[in-house]
């Protein structure tokens, strides 16, 4: 029994396919079949069996690999105390971060960084939903910030810890006609105007395409991006009006440079950190513990 067996089979458990863990694993799918049936014979069950569901854990299996997650993270916190014993000073926690978090965030995450996460050092990089859930499943970051989406569109193996609740709000230039609306903008008042957009099947995007379809009605898509800081600056050079959390305008709308308005229906969307459920090193697990409670509101 080897680390490698190990991972190879909680791969199998979390993908609930072999084709699917090898994917992942980058190796191929004998590979990992016969690296899990070594195990097999060594442990001396079957890890899992075929439904028509797929690939189940047997119910040895599930007991099995439940520990071996956590043996798992016992020797990645092994690796933590060889590094401290040869004088590396640093852990590096990777994060992905959805465009526009940055000003709702970093402030938090930043106010005393030494004091609140010593002896790690963070890794951050702005990207798209689509692509933060990706680089979890892909074991190329440890954690994501980014909007909750359709739990269908989560891919298997991550889990989430709400942060907060952003009410969504319309953004338009300072000059818009709309800018002078005294009240909630109706969703059926925008199906002419031309609309900026991000990632229409997941995250916000997902659920700013879902306030026209609830009623019936497609916005005039102008153009699709995959970042809010590009939208907003589409927006106040007048190419177009869009809808985003309205914490992630606050600073434009503060210095004269865009104007949000309420809408009606109402939305709000949920920031939450996203992770894989296989555990981490001890002082990786006690540094997201600790980032989650910074971030929470």
């Amino acid at each position: 029994m080897d680390f490698r067996q190990l991972r190879y089979a909680l791969s199998v458990s979390k993908e609930r396919s072999f084709t699917k863990a090898a994917k992942r694993l980058n190796i191929s799918q004998s590979a990992v079949s016969e690296q899990v049936k070594l195990l097999e014979e060594e442990i001396g069950f079957e890890l899992f069996s075929r439904t028509s569901r797929g690939i189940e854990s047997t119910d040895r299996g599930r007991t099995f690999l439940y520990e071996s997650e956590r043996v798992m993270g016992d020797l990645l916190s092994l690796t933590d105390t060889a590094k401290r014993l040869r004088g590396a000073m640093l852990d590096t926690l990777t994060i992905g971060m959805g465009s526009g978090m940055a000003q709702l965030f970093i402030p938090r995450l930043f106010g005393n960084l030494k004091a609140d996460l010593p002896g790690i050092r963070l890794e951050i990089s702005t990207a798209p939903t689509r692509n933060i859930f990706s680089e979890l499943h892909e074991e190329r970051i440890d954690a994501g910030l980014a909007i909750e989406s359709d739990p269908d569109r989560l891919p298997a193996g991550l889990v989430f810890d709400r942060l907060a609740d952003a009410e969504m709000a319309l953004i338009v230039p300072p000059k818009h006609p709309l800018a002078r609306a005294r009240q909630a903008v109706d969703i059926g008042r925008l199906v002419a105007e031309p609309f900026i957009m991000s990632e229409l099947t997941v995250g916000y995007g997902q659920a700013v395409f879902s306030l026209f379809t609830d009623l019936g009605i497609r916005p005039n898509v102008v153009a699709v991006v995959d970042n809010i800081e590009t939208m907003k600056i589409i927006v106040q050079s007048g190419g177009g009006i869009a809808i985003v959390p309205r914490a992630c305008a606050e600073n434009e709308v503060a210095l004269g440079l865009l104007k949000a308005l309420p809408i009606a229906p109402a939305r709000n969307v949920a920031f939450s950190l996203f992770r894989r459920r296989q555990p981490l090193s001890r002082r990786k697990e006690a540094a997201l513990l600790k980032i989650r409670d910074l971030l929470k509101w």
